[in-house]
């Protein structure tokens, strides 16, 4: 007898019986979304920190036309960055393209990019003696 009555009140006190795990969720999609970053990469890119510093970088957004592949809309886009870079600096200066992604824009394929110019490091007269 005792047997049924533990059975059949088992399930009224299971059902006041609450688990609460907050974050859970945000921190298993956070670090599925980590993991995810650190094994697929950005192949071909170079990884920006998020306190670079963007004073020598220019950033351009490209919207190509029908008929441009997407490796062309990219590389217009990096074009008139570089440009643009040319021109604020005066003259033509070693960049590296540290963001070029394209994206679907009403039905048109849009590339943004930014290019950032290198440091250059002159040596002194005494030096190149």
């Amino acid at each position: 007898m005792k047997h049924i009555l533990i059975l059949l009140a088992l399930p009224l006190v299971s059902a006041c019986v609450s688990i609460d795990l907050p974050g859970v969720v945000s921190d298993s999609a956070k670090v599925a979304k980590d993991t995810y970053k650190s094994v697929a990469g950005k192949k071909g890119e170079e990884e920006v920190p998020p306190s670079a510093d963007f004073s020598e970088s220019v950033s351009n957004t490209y919207i190509g036309q029908e008929t441009q592949t997407p490796a062309e809309v990219k590389n217009l886009c990096t074009s008139e960055a570089a440009a643009k870079l040319f021109k604020a600096n005066g003259k033509e200066v070693p960049y590296t393209i540290t963001q070029n992604t394209i994206s679907t824009v009403n039905n048109s394929i849009a590339a943004t990019c930014r290019v950032r110019a290198n440091k250059i490091t002159q040596q002194s007269s005494a030096e190149k003696k």
